[in-house]
């Protein structure tokens, strides 16, 4: 990160364009799920794709062999190299989730059940990418294998936009992908952990004015009272069985 510092400059030039991109179409809605997407993809991108880059290059260049003469062991030299990428994952999608969170409304107790799925984010990950670089017998480019295995993973299956977009017939399916399921996992909270925050209040905070009624519901409708959930978010559907929920 130090090496490479406009690599971070990227990043966060994404994470402005995100947020807004998202503010824009999708309102208050879309920058929640993009706090919960930013921890769940930076994480599995942290392991599928830095981790297990950095693990099949050492490979490549026969740093394998050097280590085996050294006392590090492989759970030692493991943890070093997840070590070593924890300040990336940190600044370019925990320090963004966390910063819209709070600017959003989300509690930070909410951030934190968010965040402690990262380590099991970050192990899935790394063990997917390992599984498939450790099992070419002479790869020649590393990035060539990670970087579309993070494509496929992240920016097609439902985790930027909302599994109940799809067909039904998809949806059970689409749950084997380990972050469709962790997007399901964070976007499942108990409701009385995460409570809404309605895009009125939100600019009144900001000295925006509104009208009376947004004061007690936001723009889908939902009283500033009742426990937000995914589900609400998604009109109250649900995202596997598409029943409507009950609207209290």
């Amino acid at each position: 990160m130090i090496r490479q510092p406009l690599w971070v400059v990227q990043s966060l030039v994404a994470v402005v364009g995100l947020s807004a991109m998202m503010a824009s179409w999708g309102g208050m809605d879309a920058l929640r799920n993009l706090v919960i997407a930013w921890v769940v993809a930076g994480a599995w991108g942290s392991g599928l794709n830095l981790i297990a880059q950095t693990i099949g290059w050492d490979r490549v260049y026969y740093e394998y062999e050097r280590l085996v003469a050294s006392p590090v062991t492989l759970p030692v030299y493991f943890a070093g190299v997840v070590a070593g990428h924890l300040p990336f994952f940190l600044t370019v999608s925990v320090a963004p989730a966390v910063l819209v969170g709070m600017l959003i409304g989300i509690p930070p107790s909410a951030l934190v059940m968010i965040l402690s799925l990262s380590p099991l984010a970050i192990m899935l990950g790394a063990f997917t990418s390992l599984a498939v670089v450790l099992g070419i017998r002479n790869p020649t480019n590393i990035s060539a294998i990670t970087n579309p295995l993070n494509t496929l993973t992240v920016v097609l299956p439902p985790v930027y936009y909302p599994l109940s977009a799809l067909p039904m017939y998809f949806r059970p399916p689409l749950l084997a992908v380990p972050t469709v399921s962790l997007m399901e996992v964070a976007s499942g909270l108990p409701p009385r952990v995460l409570q809404p925050l309605s895009t009125a209040a939100v600019l009144s905070s900001m000295g925006g004015h509104h009208n009376p009624r947004s004061a007690q519901e936001d723009e889908m409708g939902v009283k500033v009272d009742e426990p937000w959930t995914w589900c609400s978010l998604r009109r109250f559907s649900h995202p596997i069985s598409g029943a409507l929920m009950p609207q209290g």
